[in-house]
């Protein structure tokens, strides 16, 4: 019998966490445990709910958000054999974390990637799955919706952390989240990498939907400036492509920095006042 641990990362997102808590509160298949990484900040528990409920904290000098040592330390902690990641902005909807076992029972050697809705408003706290199946719709690029499920994803660029179960056991022989990466940018797409390269599948799971609170965001996202930039090179020497490369060309048109997409180099020549 499986042990489902739900893994999720905070800083600053009390009301969201909170939503998101509430959701799988309200699953059908409670997950067996809930592990909450808070990223340099206080862990702050947040009210009883009917499966355990694990608030620690991650401190890390070196990254305000240290995202793939953050995930990496919450796989650690979580004591089930099957990990099901979801960003602290998604509300899982009632059977999600059921489709998601299902899934992966199905196809266990194969990583299960989930139906993501997005919110355009802020939420309150009295939402119902109703109100937020009215109130959201699919991102345009990836509406799985019609999808069969457990359909097989040929473009590894497509996965997104946002969303997606794993068994523990493939994601030890991944090694986790590769840490070379600091705070923001290309770790989930190096993870992706690394799975092509070992022969493991991508299937979508259409039924496992969760909703995407709203928050304000900037593309490209100019206060992770210095984050993207180092962590393009590195998944360059890794893989000897270059990852945004829709926010390097940004980067690049507004003269920060010296980089083409055909060549081996990227060099800042000037911080933008956001950085």
């Amino acid at each position: 019998m499986n042990k489902i641990s739900v893994l999720t990362l905070t800083r600053n997102r009390t009301d969201h966490l909170q939503n998101l808590l509430k959701g799988l509160a309200l699953s059908s298949r409670l997950p067996d445990e809930c592990i909450v990484i808070h990223m340099n900040e206080p862990a702050e528990v947040l009210g009883d709910w009917p499966f355990p409920c694990e608030h620690s904290t991650y401190e890390n000098s070196d990254a305000l958000l240290p995202l793939p040592k953050a995930r990496n330390a919450a796989a650690h902690r979580a004591s089930g054999n099957l990990l099901l990641f979801l960003d602290v902005d998604c509300i899982p909807a009632e059977k999600m974390v059921a489709e998601y076992e299902k899934a992966c029972e199905e196809r266990p050697d194969a990583i299960a990637m989930g139906n993501v809705h997005y919110l355009s408003k802020k939420i309150t706290i009295d939402w119902t799955e109703d109100s937020l199946k009215t109130k959201s719709a699919p991102h345009p690029k990836r509406d799985i919706t019609q999808t069969a499920s457990l359909a097989k994803e040929e473009n590894y660029g497509l996965f997104w952390s946002l969303s997606f179960a794993i068994s523990r056991s493939l994601f030890e022989q991944l090694d986790g989240f590769s840490e070379r990466y600091s705070n923001y940018g290309a770790e989930d797409t190096d993870f992706a990498w690394k799975a092509r390269a070992a022969g493991i599948d991508l299937c979508w799971v259409p039924k496992a939907l969760a909703f995407h609170q709203f928050h304000t965001s900037e593309v490209p996202p100019w206060h992770n400036f210095k984050s993207i930039v180092y962590n393009a090179q590195v998944f360059y020497e890794r893989w000897g492509e270059w990852p945004m490369g829709g926010w390097l060309k940004v980067f690049a048109a507004e003269g920060y920095i010296d980089w083409a997409i055909e060549g081996d180099y990227l060099k800042v020549i000037r911080l933008p006042q956001k950085a």
